[in-house]
């Protein structure tokens, strides 16, 4: 696992910072994932990181250094708060095509610590599943998870993607979750 303190992840390209070059506004990834493991429960810390490691169909280099921390973290967490960070983890492992896929460019060291955390992953995921309610919006995204650790990366986007497609016949959508998002916001 790359270290926190290690100088690479400032070549490691995420949605805002490419070449060793990172917007003003983007985070530092080790700067988060450190405040993140003192604090795993910091769910908006969390919300923020994300998207800048994993977005848009696309797992950026950073990510695949980035997943044995949050399998760590997770691990360091009930099943019924760490499934974010294993939500993540999959969205990384289907954004990446095939399982334990990486970009080119990944250092081998790197590579070979993702692939380690991605089995650990799923018993982290089957606790989670089985430790608690989830709504339909959140099994989905588990299922979604599960089937990337399985390595069926199409079922994932499959999950992932369920509430954008309409059937061909009448144009309704196939999975509407709006009764979800309604509880959420009440």
């Amino acid at each position: 696992m790359l270290s926190l303190d290690d100088p690479r992840w400032s070549e490691l390209d995420h949605r805002s910072q490419s070449a060793g070059r990172r917007s003003p506004d983007a985070p530092s990834v080790p700067d988060e994932l450190r405040a993140l493991r003192a604090d795993p429960t910091d769910q908006e810390r969390f919300s923020d990181l994300w998207p800048y490691l994993c977005s848009e169909d696309t797992a950026w280099p950073a990510a695949y250094a980035a997943v044995p921390h949050l399998v760590d973290i997770a691990r360091e967490l009930p099943p019924g708060e760490r499934d974010e960070y294993l939500i993540v983890v999959g969205l990384v492992v289907a954004c990446s095509g095939e399982y334990g896929e990486v970009s080119d460019d990944l250092p081998d060291d790197l590579a070979e610590a993702y692939r380690r955390a991605l089995p650990e992953a799923l018993p982290l995921l089957a606790e989670t599943l089985a430790g608690g309610p989830h709504d339909d919006v959140e099994t989905r995204y588990l299922l979604a998870t599960a089937a990337a650790l399985k390595g069926h990366p199409e079922l994932a986007e499959l999950l992932n993607d369920l509430d954008t497609i309409e059937c061909p016949a009448c144009g309704e959508p196939v999975f509407d979750d709006s009764d979800a998002e309604e509880e959420e916001e009440e």
